[in-house]
């Protein structure tokens, strides 16, 4: 259970769902998403997911390639919002990696 949570959220939204879900979801994911955005491009590249591979358990590469869906070797904003919509697909995502050899 903790590997899907990791992918969808990739450790970007830790909020519970408690009153006002989504806002608190944006707000945790702005704050994830600024601590990693080490060099403040307003992206997150390979090496700046590094830490979400050592709290996920999952390959910074599989984080990265769920989620960089303009496939420019970067993850913005829009597209780490757009993956918080894609749980069902983050589940069978951590499934297959985890059952790689």
């Amino acid at each position: 259970m903790k590997h899907y949570a990791a992918l969808p959220i990739i450790a970007l939204v830790a909020c519970a769902p408690q009153p006002g879900p989504v806002k608190r979801q944006m707000v945790g994911l702005l704050e994830k998403f600024d601590r990693w955005d080490y060099n403040g491009d307003g992206q997150l590249s390979l090496s700046e997911l590094m830490e979400a591979e050592g709290l996920s358990g999952l390959p910074a590469a599989d984080i990265l390639a769920f989620y960089d869906t303009g496939k420019n070797g970067r993850i913005s904003l829009a597209e780490a919002e757009a993956g918080m919509t894609r749980l069902d697909e983050a589940k069978v995502t951590v499934k297959e990696i985890k059952e790689r050899p």
